[in-house]
């Protein structure tokens, strides 16, 4: 901890923080709002727009522990403004995309500058806030993600209202502006000081073997052909490569990735459960935005405030995980929460083109009562064991198994709901000019446009209503998979999380005054 640190002080910097991370994440789900208006403009598939959301995911996730070696040998401060910096930058290049191509491209490179944001800033947290204050310190850093995964799409419904998609990404430069500006003057600088080496090797291990297996997912998904060369390729080569990178680093004697920290049941339960529900939390905003606007009709503005509950949901347990777990232990806390998404899960598979808005709502807070339960006990439970020079290691393992997961999620959910909505479209779009028909059979959005440009008339309602019928279908499946994972976190949490919370280092003990007027430093 920080002693020069005043506790006024050390409130507004976690304010700060917590906004920094509220911007990033919100990136993270600002896109999903407009996916519909990303596609319609650029003309992009949905393996496109999969690739959209997963570049950022991927990249974010390979930089993660780069930006923790960075933080640690150069500064938390330092490293966290240059990251801001390139974040906001790319997100003024990503507004005036022109093509799909440059919008996956510069998604990359705002994942890169964001990849510093989570690891440093839980860092700084350790540093600046004494061990009993950093429960609730954590606390609030996590609710903000929470939020942010209401604000995203609230904030990105509000601009598409009144301009075009690409504002979702220019309204990150004013805030970036801002937040960099109190960065220099509110945060202190710290280091690690035995930082580790960089590792440029680990750096391109994890960006190829991340990259290759959501490229073989989401081909698979796509072309419904799990066997070809391609798919099958990437989907290996991408495994191979990832247990090639976990090997490196688990036999260097200062790694990026200290995969060594898995090794503690703690440290690995709190990262799976993290990993899992963010996998399924992820593919099902991806699934369901497409729900509210294509199925129902929505606005993007209307589907954006449809997720206004799950961000109320997570902040209000987010801010009182700390009590809960002091009354019943992390153990049951995360258990709960993960059988409580389950359940949101379960109810969004049995929605349809009818279902009612209060419904959609009760599912979305639903859901954000059972996040808010796992990212601030879960995380504490992991970091409490990591000692805090190794703060910045901690995090930056966990974070990155929470994005590839994200990545996956996307890729893994997105695919099913593609092999199911073209195995049930392929026959009805035969209906269609030949011309249309692959692009039909691809998706929802495709199969609109598709009815839109064929002009047919008095055929195109039943068409749309199989579309829709479909798009159901798929829904459910993937809903059911969702349900699925988070079960199997609840179970990893009841395994292994701690039943009791874990205690906070205590600080050492002071010295005699005789012993410390008898140190090198008091003769000195």
């Amino acid at each position: 901890m920080n002693p020069k640190v005043s506790s006024g002080r050390r409130r507004a910097i976690l304010a700060l923080l917590a906004i920094t991370v509220l911007i990033v994440v919100m990136d993270l789900t600002i896109i999903n709002v407009a996916l519909n208006p990303i596609q319609q403009s650029l003309d992009a598939t949905n393996a496109e727009l999969q690739w959209s959301l997963d570049s950022y995911l991927i990249t974010f996730a390979a930089f993660l522990f780069t930006g923790g070696v960075c933080a640690d040998r150069f500064g938390r401060k330092k490293t966290l403004v240059v990251g801001l910096a390139i974040f906001g930058i790319s997100s003024v290049l990503g507004a005036y995309a022109g093509s799909i191509t440059e919008l996956i491209l510069w998604r990359s490179v705002m994942g890169v500058g964001a990849a510093v944001v989570p690891t440093v800033t839980l860092a700084i947290i350790m540093n600046v806030f004494p061990p009993m204050e950093r429960p609730k310190a954590i606390a609030a850093w996590a609710s903000a993600a929470g939020v942010a995964f209401a604000v995203g799409p609230v904030l990105g419904g509000v601009l598409l209202e009144q301009f075009w998609w690409g504002s979702i990404f220019l309204i990150n430069a004013p805030l970036i502006v801002v937040a960099i500006a109190l960065m220099v003057w509110l945060v202190p600088e710290s280091k690690n000081p035995a930082p580790a080496k960089f590792d440029p090797a680990g750096v391109v291990l994890s960006v190829a073997a991340v990259g290759l297996l959501v490229y073989g997912v989401v081909t698979g998904g796509e072309d419904n052909d799990w066997l070809s060369a391609d798919t099958l390729g990437a989907i290996v080569g991408g495994v191979m490569l990832i247990a090639l990178l976990v090997v490196i680093e688990a036999r260097m004697a200062a790694p990026s990735l200290d995969v060594s920290l898995l090794r503690n049941s703690r440290f690995s339960a709190g990262s799976g459960v993290i990993a899992l529900c963010f996998f399924a939390l992820i593919g099902a905003i991806f699934i369901t935005q497409f729900y509210y606007q294509a199925v129902l009709g929505f606005s993007p503005m209307e589907a954006g405030l449809l997720m206004l509950p799950m961000g109320v949901g997570s902040m209000v347990m987010s801010a009182r995980s700390p009590k809960l777990v002091m009354r019943f232990g992390p153990r049951a806390v995360v258990a709960a929460g993960s059988a409580v998404m389950a359940l949101s899960f379960l109810i969004t598979s049995q929605l349809t083109a009818d279902t009612p808005i209060w419904l959609l709502a009760v599912a979305q807070l639903i859901l954000g009562l059972g996040w808010g339960c796992i990212m601030a006990p879960a995380t504490a439970s992991l970091m409490s064991v990591v000692p805090p020079v190794k703060a910045g290691a901690g995090q930056a393992v966990s974070q990155t198994i929470r994005q590839v997961a994200g990545a996956l999620g996307v890729a893994v959910i997105g695919s099913i709901l593609g092999v199911v909505y073209r195995s049930g479209m392929e026959e009805s779009a035969n209906a269609l000019p030949e011309a249309l028909r692959e692009e039909a059979a691809g998706s929802i959005g495709g199969t609109l446009r598709a009815i839109d440009a064929a002009k047919l008339g008095d055929q195109a309602p039943a068409l749309i209503d199989k579309a829709v019928d479909t798009y159901l279908s798929g829904m459910q499946v993937t809903m059911l998979v969702a349900v699925g994972v988070t079960l199997l976190s609840a179970a990893l949490a009841i395994r292994w999380l701690p039943k009791t919370a874990p205690k906070p280092p205590m600080p050492p003990a002071p010295k005699p005054a005789a012993e410390a007027a008898d140190t090198p430093g008091a003769r000195a």
